[in-house]
This record gives C-alpha cells, sequence and structure tokens, in this order.
C-alpha cells in the first residue's frame, strides 16, 4: 500500500470491478482476512443474487444481519430498506416514520429523484462506518461489495453531485460526510478486482481512472483467477508438449490438448499481467484459480491468505 495505514486497518473497504470477475469472492476474501485479524467485520451487499451465505456454509444472506464467522457479519442491503432505515433513523419514530415515508405522494415523490436509491445504499454504507454500541464503534471494517462498474461510478458520484446542487441541510451535511469519507486515504481503501483478460483489464483501467478523477485513488488491483502456470517459456514441460505432435493413444492426445488449452491460457495471462503492471499505480495482487463446483468456508480462507501474502509483502 502506498500509505502507511494498512489496508486491513481501513474502516471503509471498496471492492469494485466489471461483473463475472469475481468481485463478490475477494471481497469476501478481504472480509474473512479482516475478521481473522481480531477486527469485526461487516460485510455489506447491495441488492445482489447472493453467494456470500453458501461461501460461510450458511443460508443466503438477506436484509437482516447474519453471522457468517467469529466477529464477520453480513448483509444483503435493498434500496428500499436502506432507504426505510435511513427515514427512521431521521425522523426518529415507526408512527412518524409510516406518516411520511409510507404516504403515497411521498413515495412518488422518492422514486422520481434521480439516484435516490444509490445514495440511500451509498448513505447505509457511511452509517455503517460510523455506527456506535455502547459508545464504541460498532465495526472496525465495513468491506462494501459494490455494484459492478458503471453502477458504482454512478453511486460514488452522487455525494459530490449533493453537494454542489442541493441547499445545505442535513441531506448536504451527510453528502459531505460521505465524500469526505471516500477521499481519504488512511479511512477508505478502493480495491478493484479484473481478470488477466483484454475486456476486464481496459475496463478496470478506465474504471480507475474515473474513481481518481472523482478524488477515490484506486489502492489495490487484484487479479483474480490466475491459472497455475505448469509449461512455463524454457521448461522441461514445456519442451515435452512441444514434442508431443499427435499423439496415436486417445488418452495422452486427450491430454496433450489439454495440457496446450492451460498453456495458451498461461500465457495469456502473462500478457494482461504485464499491461496491468504497466499502466497501475497500485499494487498488484494475484489471486489463483480454484477448479470447485462451489467455494466454501476453506476456499475464502486460502484466498483471504494469498491476498494478505501479497498486501503485507507490498505494505
Amino acid at each position: 500500500m502506498s500509505e502507511t495505514t494498512s489496508l486491513w486497518d481501513r474502516r471503509l473497504i471498496l471492492v469494485g470491478g466489471k461483473g463475472g470477475v469475481g468481485r463478490t469472492t475477494v471481497a469476501a476474501a478481504i472480509a474473512h482476512e479482516c475478521a481473522r485479524r481480531g477486527r469485526r467485520t461487516l460485510l455489506l451487499q447491495a441488492n445482489a443474487a447472493d453467494r456470500v451465505g453458501g461461501y460461510f456454509g450458511r443460508p443466503p444472506v438477506g436484509v437482516d444481519l447474519v453471522e457468517l464467522a467469529p466477529k464477520l457479519w453480513a448483509i444483503n442491503t435493498t434500496p428500499a430498506a436502506a432507504l426505510a432505515e435511513y427515514g427512521l433513523m431521521v425522523l426518529k419514530f415507526g408512527a412518524v416514520y409510516d406518516m411520511v415515508f409510507e404516504n403515497r405522494i411521498t413515495k412518488a415523490f422518492l422514486r422520481a429523484v434521480p439516484g435516490i436509491d444509490d445514495y440511500a445504499v451509498l448513505g447505509k454504507v457511511w452509517f455503517h462506518t460510523t455506527e456506535t454500541e455502547r459508545g464504541k464503534p460498532r465495526w472496525d471494517t465495513v468491506v462494501f461489495d459494490m455494484p459492478a462498474s458503471g453502477h458504482s461510478l454512478s453511486m460514488l458520484r452522487i455525494p459530490q453531485v449533493i453537494t454542489e446542487t442541493v441547499p445545505e441541510g442535513p441531506l448536504t451535511r451527510d453528502a459531505r460526510a460521505v465524500l469526505a469519507l471516500l477521499r481519504d486515504p488512511t479511512r477508505c481503501a478502493t480495491v478493484l478486482v479484473t481478470l488477466a483478460e483484454e475486456m476486464p483489464v481496459n475496463e478496470v483501467r478506465e474504471l480507475s481512472a474515473k474513481l481518481a478523477a472523482l478524488g477515490v485513488p484506486t489502492q489495490q488491483v487484484v487479479a483474480n483467477q490466475i491459472y497455475p502456470d505448469r509449461f512455463p517459456p524454457g521448461s522441461i514441460p514445456a519442451r515435452v508438449l512441444d514434442a508431443l505432435d499427435a499423439p496415436a493413444d486417445p488418452t495422452l492426445a486427450a491430454l496433450a490438448t489439454h495440457a496446450r488449452l492451460a498453456a495458451a491460457r498461461a500465457t495469456l495471462a502473462r500478457t494482461y499481467l504485464g499491461e496491468l503492471r504497466a499502466w497501475t499505480p497500485a499494487p498488484l495482487t494475484t489471486l489463483p484459480m480454484i477448479f470447485a463446483d462451489e467455494l466454501g468456508p476453506a476456499d475464502v480462507a486460502r484466498l483471504g491468505g494469498a491476498l494478505a501474502a501479497s498486501v503485507d509483502a507490498a505494505a
């Protein structure tokens, strides 16, 4: 990390990236590692098709807090649930909330406000970073598994838009606090997840640039699902593979085909990892492909450990 504060000591960790790169898996691994280090951790998703529960051998995570492991909890909020929670915090009493937020006209007005759903979710994330219990922070770290790239950018732009366009009041006060948190590298870290492939690498590069323009720098890049390189150029296995032209034995032929595919995949990964290292200003971590139908607690712990070893070595 470029700052003196460790990734694991941040109050908020944003995990972003395009769909399909394993963003949720990396977020779960980060949250698991934070909890393993003794930090009371909340893993927060927004309107997601939940997989986190299964990662920890638990039922799907919904809008209520669920304990996944020692010191690790999760919640999968929705815009409606986040807005309701915000309304109750502002109005204090359930009866008053019902009169205002459950009013048909108010509901129609809120639905017409651009970005209100995204801001409600982001506001909930921020609230949990400030939440207290018996006079102490309830959570040491909140890990936010953000929506896919374009959606997350829209979400993170909202606090700045509010501070620039909305008259002074409670909404602008909270938006200013959210913006200050997002831009404070000692409290907030942004981790971007990609694959070592052309489209994901191009998209994560673009996302990183747009986040920087918002004042939210990328502090870690994770290249996920890297295939093992069993046939590095010039090695004995690579030379043996090159010598296998067209084996007559069908089993050997199938193995050779599979090996060539694996070698080609590793070559592709080397190419795009080189591109990532060439442009990213942030440390780059690689995580291995885990060949399993469903990931479980041991897999999440393994990924968290691999991530920790790389992050700590670069610190």
